[in-house]
């Protein structure tokens, strides 16, 4: 499947997941306010954290790997196999971190022992959330892009579900609910929608544990680690940071144009992680790398410049459409964060390269680098500046990340 038409699918699975992401956060913004904003964001990026250590780590592995096994199935299922051994005992470790000491750990993440029981509750749901993460990654890896959309709008449907109504009955507490059981009822309706596939039998999935599998997988999963733990640790550390120094509304304010950056540009994620990597995994030669990468150049700068723009010139109407007038202060955070946005897609370009062709040094060197950066820059910013002083941050680290991956695709691949 080409580009265009990946993008075209994706699309149409982002505006579905755009629409509800808006009715969400407008839901959040009425019921709960900026602070509770703020904690939300606090339990997602937790979230996030938990389950790479639980097995998603092995995510972008899984879909590498099965593109390029695709013609040898017993390579591809001594992949799987391997996976899924590994897959259940990070879960069982997991279970029992989470389930045991919930009191303490929720304590620390939001200030509050009453939460004990959403990680509970996250206990129990984690491997559901991770195997459907997994089976996702095998549509993706045999370029299904169809069932594979189709799943994602799915997703994107049963969380609109859940945390409206969750929100709107409960409160602060429905939602932290709703994000803690979401994809683990969508893993049912992956299992029914792939349950005619050819490979979905249960003896590919209960081969003999591999070496040389297991070794393939580590060395993805320091990619998959490292980018998620830098992506959400240094979130929360900014939070925080903005929450102790100014203030919680102003860490929800933060949030608030956070959250619209990332629904801003999902359609390109999608599209990336739907063609470029299985893509970029099965090339050989540099130049035919480089053709597709001018490819994806030409056609995807203009849609996040274009969107960029439009977030920016409508920064007011957005604020009153999907927020509230408590979330005005945010309306002087857009230009910047709207630049640092566009210059992103440039980095992740390049940077998707890298990662396809295994390059776990400099990927996992980029994800640390620039994850500290942006900590860094942020607290001498937002300092001198204020909260506007964290776009500053976001866009130079944008500028600095997209640099240093061309530098290093140019001469290192």
């Amino acid at each position: 499947m080409t580009l265009i038409k990946t993008s075209i699918l994706s699309a149409i699975a982002q505006i579905i997941r755009i629409v509800s992401g808006f009715v969400v956060t407008k839901v959040i913004a009425v019921y709960i306010g900026p602070s509770g904003l703020a904690v939300i964001g606090q339990l997602q990026n937790f979230i996030n954290i938990v389950l790479i250590f639980a097995g998603d780590l092995f995510k972008t592995a899984t879909t590498k790997y099965t593109a390029e096994y695709l013609d040898d199935s017993h390579k591809k299922y001594n992949l799987w196999s391997t996976t899924i051994k590994l897959i259940l005992l990070l879960n069982i470790f997991i279970f029992c971190v989470l389930f045991f000491f919930s009191t303490e750990i929720v304590t620390f993440l939001l200030g509050n022992e009453k939460y004990s029981y959403i990680l509970k509750i996250l206990a129990f749901s984690i491997p559901f959330f991770v195997f459907n993460t997994f089976l996702l990654s095998i549509l993706n890896g045999h370029r299904q892009i169809q069932k594979y959309i189709l799943l994602s709008i799915l997703l994107s449907l049963v969380s609109l579900f859940l945390v409206v109504l969750l929100s709107v009955s409960h409160g602060l507490k429905g939602a932290l609910i709703a994000y803690t059981t979401n994809q683990s009822v969508v893993f049912f309706i992956t299992i029914y929608v792939i349950r005619k596939e050819t490979w979905f039998k249960f003896k590919n999935f209960t081969q003999k544990f591999n070496s040389i599998e297991l070794k393939k997988l580590f060395g993805f999963a320091l990619i998959t680690l490292f980018a998620i733990l830098a992506s959400n640790l240094n979130l929360m550390v900014i939070r925080d940071f903005i929450s102790t120094n100014i203030s919680l509304e102003s860490a929800g304010y933060w949030q608030g144009i956070w959250t619209l950056s990332g629904v801003s540009l999902s359609l390109i994620t999608m599209s990336l992680t739907t063609y470029f990597l299985p893509t970029l995994s099965s090339l050989k030669n540099k130049n035919d790398i480089s053709k597709e990468l001018k490819k994806a150049l030409i056609l995807i700068i203009p849609i996040a410049s274009f969107i960029s723009l439009c977030m920016y010139l409508f920064r007011d109407f957005i604020i009153y459409i999907l927020y509230t007038d408590e979330f005005l202060p945010m309306a002087e955070l857009f230009l910047w964060q709207m630049i640092g946005n566009t210059i992103k897609v440039v980095g992740w370009l390049y940077g998707y390269t890298l990662v396809a062709k295994a390059m776990v040094k400099y990927t996992v060197g980029t994800e640390i680098v620039f994850a500290l950066s942006f900590i860094f820059l942020s607290m001498l910013l937002v300092t001198q500046f204020g909260l506007i002083g964290v776009t500053y941050a976001f866009t130079i680290n944008s500028v600095l990340h997209a640099v240093t991956v061309y530098t290093i695709y140019k001469y290192k691949v």
